[in-house]
């Protein structure tokens, strides 16, 4: 699923400049364009949206005019068809609604994280071969600060990517290794006046993939195929573990796949599972 290409359609293109009071500081713009997009079957909206030839939120008209992108709508017209109308608006005033200055910050966060497996990707285990449990390692994860001015913010749109990774290469990171940890938005206007400005701050958490996984995986949780109860068989009804002499197992034995008993360690069977979604980030007009 991808898109094959993006183009701007004339028959759409449009707008209109007006002034109540006939005057250069009080001056509303309005405009549209339109764009097509040609996409293989199954291709969803966010990877429309997140394409680099598709105009994003809070863009500015590329006529140069004070007016930025307020909308976006998108009809599916044919499976491989996606039909888009781009909407402008922006009046004059003191203050310009966005200017093109963008603060960006690197720095470091470090957070503890469990660990099961030694540096070298070996099981950690006691001198009898049991797994050893209750460790951790400090991760350091690289975090970016990202300051610019909108026209408009929409947070409800914005609230998605709180539960979402980067579905696209962002500032060189790999999909799913980007999330956005913290946003705020910080309107400012003036009494009487329609025009307003937004400066918007996102922090954005890159995670390297520590736990013997892949990039795509990096947020991903982690845990060990293992419990109290165990397959004869695969398919077998799961019955009580039992250690050497009968008895109910106190702690978790390790599982294979399908649920029957793993004897060795070095075998172990861990299970990735997705906590956040997928989204573009570029989608986000942050830089």
């Amino acid at each position: 699923m991808s898109v094959i290409a993006i183009t701007e359609m004339w028959s759409k293109k449009g707008g209109q400049v007006t002034s109540e009071q006939f005057s250069p500081q009080d001056v509303s713009y309005q405009f549209t364009r339109g764009f097509q997009a040609v996409v293989t079957v199954g291709t969803q909206e966010p990877e429309v949206l997140g394409h680099v030839d598709m105009p994003f939120m809070g863009q500015q008209h590329p006529n140069g005019t004070p007016s930025y992108v307020t909308s976006i709508s998108l009809e599916l017209v044919s499976p491989i068809l996606y039909m888009g109308t781009v909407g402008y608006t922006g009046e004059t005033g003191e203050f310009e609604p966005t200017d093109e200055s963008v603060d960006v910050e690197w720095s470091d966060v470090t957070t503890t994280e469990p660990v099961d497996r030694a540096y070298n990707g070996l099981a950690i285990v006691n001198a009898n071969g049991e797994p050893v449990d209750g460790l951790s390692v400090d991760v350091a994860d690289q975090v970016v600060v990202i300051t610019r001015k909108f026209a408009t913010v929409n947070t409800y749109a914005v609230a998605a990517y709180r539960r979402s990774t980067n579905s696209d290469t962002y500032l060189g990171w790999p999909p799913g290794t980007a999330r956005l940890v913290a946003f705020s938005a910080k309107n400012q206007f003036k009494l009487g006046a329609t025009q307003e400005r937004w400066t918007v701050t996102a922090r954005i958490q890159f995670r390297e993939p520590y736990a013997n996984t892949t990039a795509a995986q990096a947020w991903y949780a982690r845990w060990k195929q293992e419990g109290y109860y165990v397959r004869a068989t695969a398919g077998a009804d799961p019955k009580r573990a039992l250690d050497a002499g009968g008895n109910d197992m106190v702690r978790p034995v390790l599982l294979k796949a399908d649920g029957t008993l793993e004897t060795n360690p070095a075998n172990a069977v861990f299970v990735h599972t997705q906590l956040y979604g997928s989204l573009p980030y570029s989608a986000l007009g942050l830089i």
